[in-house]
C-alpha cells in the first residue's frame, strides 16, 4: 500500500473532528419544523385509528349494545295499525219517549214505551198472560217522580218473571195530571220495569218541564 493510500484510509476510519462553532439559529428552526410535522403526523394517524376503531364497533352494535338493525328476512317487522274499533252499543231492549202537555201549572205527561219483553206469569195461578196482553201490562209496575217530591205510578199486580215467551210491542198513553204549587223548571223522572233475560230490569227516562 502506497503512503498515499494509507494516508487516504486513515482519513476515512478516524474520528470526525468535534464542531469548530455553534450551530446556526436556521438549523435549529430546521429541527424544530421537522419535529414538528412529525409530532403532526403522529396525532393524525392516532385520530385515524381511533376513527376507524369507533366504525367497526358500531358495526357491530349499536349505544345501547343491542346486535344492528339490519334487512334480513328474519327480522322482525313493525305493523302499523289503525285506531282501535270500538264495537257500538246495542240499544236497550225497552225505548221510553216522553212528550210533557203543559197547561199553566198543571203537566200532563204522553208516554210511549216500546220493545222486547218476556211475558209475566200470573201468581198464584202460575199461568202465562195472554199473548194479546198490552206491553204496558206485561211491565211489573211504573214510577213518575215529578220533581217537586210528588211521586205517583202502577202497579203491575202479582206477577212473575217467566222468562219463556217473548214479546216484542209498543203503547201510548197519558199519565194522571199533576199541578205544580210555584212556577219553575222541574225534572220529570219515569221508571218502568220488564221482565229480561236476567229478571226484572229498570228502563229509566228523564225530561224536563218549566211552567210559569
Amino acid at each position: 500500500m502506497t503512503d498515499d493510500l494509507k494516508s487516504r484510509f486513515e482519513q476515512l476510519v478516524a474520528d470526525p473532528p468535534p464542531p469548530s462553532a455553534v450551530p446556526s439559529e436556521a438549523v435549529f428552526n430546521r429541527v424544530r419544523t421537522v419535529r414538528r410535522r412529525r409530532a403532526t403526523g403522529v396525532a393524525l394517524v392516532a385520530a385515524a385509528g381511533a376513527a376507524a376503531v369507533a366504525l367497526a364497533l358500531g358495526n357491530v352494535t349499536d349505544i345501547g349494545g343491542a346486535p344492528p338493525v339490519t334487512n334480513s328476512p328474519g327480522a322482525p317487522k313493525s305493523v302499523i295499525t289503525g285506531p282501535p274499533t270500538v264495537t257500538p252499543k246495542p240499544p236497550p231492549p225497552i225505548q221510553v219517549v216522553l212528550k210533557p202537555a203543559i197547561k199553566g201549572r198543571t203537566v200532563t205527561m204522553n208516554i210511549t214505551v216500546s220493545g222486547k219483553a218476556y211475558i209475566p206469569k200470573v201468581q198464584p195461578e202460575n199461568t202465562v198472560l195472554p199473548a194479546t196482553t198490552s206491553f204496558l201490562n206485561l211491565s211489573a209496575g211504573t214510577v213518575y217522580a215529578f220533581g217537586d217530591g210528588y211521586n205517583t205510578g202502577s202497579d203491575g199486580g202479582a206477577v212473575d218473571c217467566a222468562r219463556t215467551q217473548l214479546k216484542s210491542g209498543s203503547e201510548s198513553y197519558q199519565s194522571e195530571s199533576h199541578t205544580f204549587k210555584r212556577p219553575g223548571t222541574y225534572k220529570f223522572t219515569y221508571t218502568v220495569h220488564y221482565c229480561g233475560t236476567k229478571g226484572w230490569f229498570p228502563t229509566t227516562a228523564t225530561t224536563t218541564v218549566t211552567v210559569r
